[in-house]
C-alpha cells in the first residue's frame, strides 16, 4: 500500500492555519463548582489560550448570592466549596466543573488568564496547576474579596507549583494574603509589590528572571529590590505608583550607590521602560553610564527631567528605539544635535520640550509624533523617513498648526505610510496638503473622516495602494434607503480609489449632526449618561489607559509588519 504524501501546498495550508489556531483565544464566563455547557466544552477543549471570568467573584452583592444558591443546588449537601474528587450531581450526570476541565491535563492550552477572588482561587485551583504540562504563560488577575471568603490573615498560604512555567503575570493590586512560589524555570514575571511576599519572591527569583514587569506601591521595596543581582535580565519595566504629582527629592549618594550596583548586576539589559519619575531619578543615570553598550530600546513615561539629567542619554550610542511620552524638561531648551547614530524608531507624544526635531534625527526612518510647530523642521530634516505617525489627539489644539505647517508633508522623499491619528472635522489635513505621489499606504487612526474628503483621497495620494481606516468614524450627509452605511461608504471609497486595497477596521457611520456631538466628548459622555447609555462618566483625560494601550498595540503591528 502506497503512502500518501501530502503536496507542499497542503502543508503550507496548514501551516498558516494552525499558526491561526494558535493565536485564538478563548474567552470564558462562568463559576468554579458549576457545570459546562455542552457546547462550552468544545470549545475549550481546542483552544491555546483561555481566559477565565469566575462569576462567583462578581462584587454585586445580589449576584454573588445568585451564583451560590447556583452552586449549592448544583452540589452535593455534604459537599463543601473547593476541588473535590467526591462524586456531585454534575458529575453523575457525565458534566464537568471549570476547574475539572482545566485541570485535566488533557487541554492543549499554552495561556490560561484567571479573574477571581485570591481566595477563590487558592480554594478552587489549589496545587493543580502543576498538571498543565503545556502551560506556558499563566495570568492570574485578582479581584476584591467576596462573600464566602476567609480572611487574609486566616487564610492558609497558597502554594502555586509548578515545574516547567516559564512566564507569570501576577495582577494582585493592593493584595494582602499569603502566597508560595515554587517555579524553578520562571523567567519572565510581572508583578505589583504591594507587600512583603510579592517583595520577597521577587528578590527570590532575581537571578533567574530574563524579563521582569514591576510596580513598586511602597518605597522600601524598590530600594530592596535594587540590592538584588539580575545577571540574565534583558527587558525590565518599572513603575512607582506614586499618589501624589510632585516630583521625587533628589537622589543621597547612598542612592546612586546602590543604582549603580544594581546596573552593573544586570550586564545583559537591552530594553528598559521607565515609568514615573520616582523610578527615573533612581536610575535612570545609572542605566545610562553602565548600561550603554547594551540597551538598545529606552521607553520614558510621565517623567519630569532636570536638563543635566536627561542629557545622559546621549550616552546610549547603540540605542535604536527611543518613546518618551509625557515627558518634560524642568529648565532649559531643548536637546539639539542629538547624536545617536543607530537609533531607527522615535516616538514623542505629549513631549516636545525634550528633542529640537533637527539633523541629528536625519537617519531615523520610524516616527509616532504629536503634532506641533515642529512638524515643518521635521520633514526638512528627517529625510530618511519611511513610516510617520501624526498623533492629532492631543491636549492643545492643533487645527492652527496644520494650515501652516502641513503642507511640508511632500518634502519627504522617503515617505511611504503616512498615518493619521485622532483627526477630528475641525483639523482636517486636506485642504492644507500638497500632493504625495511616494506615499503608498495611508492609515486613518480614530479619526472622524467626513464624507466628501473621498474625493480629496486620489488627488493627494496619486501612487497608493493601500488605505486601511482603523477605529473610525464616517461622517456623511445622506444615504440611499436600506444599505448598510459601512458597507455602503466602503463600495464608494473602494470606487475613488479601484486600484487600491481598501481596508476598514472597527469604523461606524453616523450623519454629521451626530459626529459633531461625539467630537465634544465631554458632552457626548454626560448626553450618553442622561439617556441612560452609560452607568457613570469616565473621570480624568478623555484618552484613558485602555486607549493608549489600544493603539500603541496597533502601532507596534503596522511595525512588526
Amino acid at each position: 500500500m502506497v503512502q500518501k504524501v501530502p503536496l507542499v501546498a497542503d502543508r503550507l495550508i496548514f501551516s498558516a492555519h494552525f499558526r491561526y489556531f494558535e493565536r485564538m483565544s478563548f474567552n470564558f464566563s462562568h463559576c468554579f463548582g458549576l457545570p459546562i455547557a455542552s457546547h462550552h466544552l468544545q470549545y475549550m477543549a481546542s483552544a491555546f489560550h483561555c481566559v477565565f471570568d469566575d462569576c462567583g467573584s462578581d462584587p454585586v452583592p445580589a449576584n454573588q448570592a445568585k451564583v451560590l444558591e447556583m452552586v449549592r443546588k448544583a452540589t452535593a449537601a455534604n459537599d463543601e466549596p473547593g476541588p473535590s474528587t467526591r462524586p456531585t450531581p454534575a458529575s453523575a450526570a457525565g458534566l464537568l466543573t471549570p476547574e475539572q476541565l482545566l485541570f485535566s491535563g488533557e487541554l492543549p492550552l499554552k495561556s490560561l488568564h484567571i479573574k477571581a477572588s485570591f481566595d477563590r482561587m487558592r480554594r478552587f485551583l489549589a496545587d493543580r496547576l502543576k498538571n498543565m504540562q503545556n502551560l506556558q504563560h499563566l495570568t492570574l488577575s485578582v479581584l476584591a474579596q467576596v462573600a464566602g471568603d476567609e480572611l487574609p490573615e486566616k487564610a492558609p498560604r497558597w502554594v502555586i507549583e509548578h515545574g516547567t512555567l516559564p512566564s507569570l503575570t501576577w495582577q494582585l493590586f493592593a493584595n494582602t494574603n499569603g502566597y508560595e512560589l515554587k517555579l524553578p524555570a520562571l523567567e519572565r514575571y510581572t508583578v505589583d509589590v504591594a507587600n512583603d511576599f510579592d517583595l520577597h519572591y521577587l528578590m527570590e527569583y532575581s537571578e533567574q528572571l530574563v524579563e521582569l514587569t514591576v510596580w513598586f506601591y511602597f518605597e522600601r521595596a524598590m530600594e530592596q529590590t535594587l540590592t538584588r543581582p539580575f545577571p540574565r535580565l534583558r527587558k525590565l519595566l518599572m513603575k512607582r505608583f506614586d499618589k501624589g504629582p510632585l516630583s521625587p527629592e533628589p537622589n543621597t549618594r547612598g542612592d546612586d550607590l546602590a543604582a549603580d550596583r544594581f546596573a552593573q548586576s544586570a550586564p545583559l539589559l537591552e530594553d528598559l521602560t521607565i515609568d514615573s519619575s520616582t523610578v527615573a531619578y533612581r536610575i535612570f543615570r545609572a542605566v545610562c553610564l553602565h548600561n550603554a553598550g547594551t540597551l538598545t530600546r529606552l521607553t520614558l513615561s510621565d517623567v519630569i527631567f532636570p536638563r543635566a539629567l536627561f542629557m545622559l542619554i546621549l550616552e546610549l550610542k547603540n540605542l535604536e528605539f527611543l518613546r518618551l511620552e509625557e515627558c518634560i524638561l524642568e529648565e532649559g531648551s531643548r536637546l539639539r544635535h542629538v547624536d545617536l547614530p543607530k537609533l531607527q524608531q522615535l516616538e514623542l507624544i505629549n513631549s516636545a520640550t525634550c528633542f529640537r526635531l533637527d539633523g541629528g534625527f536625519a537617519h531615523v526612518r520610524r516616527l509616532q509624533y504629536s503634532m506641533d510647530s515642529q512638524l515643518s523642521r521635521l520633514c526638512r530634516h528627517l529625510t530618511m523617513l519611511e513610516e510617520l505617525e501624526i498623533v492629532l489627539r492631543t491636549g492643545a489644539p492643533v487645527a492652527e498648526a496644520i494650515r501652516e505647517h502641513f503642507r511640508s508633508l511632500a518634502l519627504l522623499p522617503c515617505l511611504r505610510t503616512l498615518t493619521i491619528n485622532g483627526m477630528k472635522t475641525n483639523t482636517r489635513p486636506w485642504d492644507h496638503c500638497q500632493p504625495m505621489p511616494n506615499v503608498e499606504q495611508l492609515i486613518l487612526r480614530r479619526c472622524y473622516l467626513l464624507r466628501g474628503n473621498f474625493a480629496l483621497l486620489p488627488k493627494l495620494f496619486p501612487g497608493l495602494k493601500v488605505l486601511m481606516l482603523e477605529g473610525t468614524m464616517i461622517a456623511y450627509r445622506r444615504l440611499p434607503d436600506g444599505v448598510q452605511p459601512v458597507a455602503f461608504l466602503q463600495r464608494r471609497l473602494k470606487g475613488y480609489l479601484p486600484r487600491c486595497s481598501v481596508t476598514l477596521r472597527h469604523c461606524d457611520a453616523e450623519p454629521v449632526s451626530t459626529v459633531l456631538k461625539m467630537e465634544d466628548e465631554v458632552r457626548w459622555r454626560m448626553q450618553l449618561f442622561e439617556q441612560g447609555h452609560m452607568k457613570q462618566i469616565p473621570y480624568g483625560q478623555t484618552e484613558g489607559k485602555k486607549e493608549k494601550k489600544w493603539r500603541k498595540k496597533i502601532w507596534n503591528e503596522s511595525m512588526c509588519g
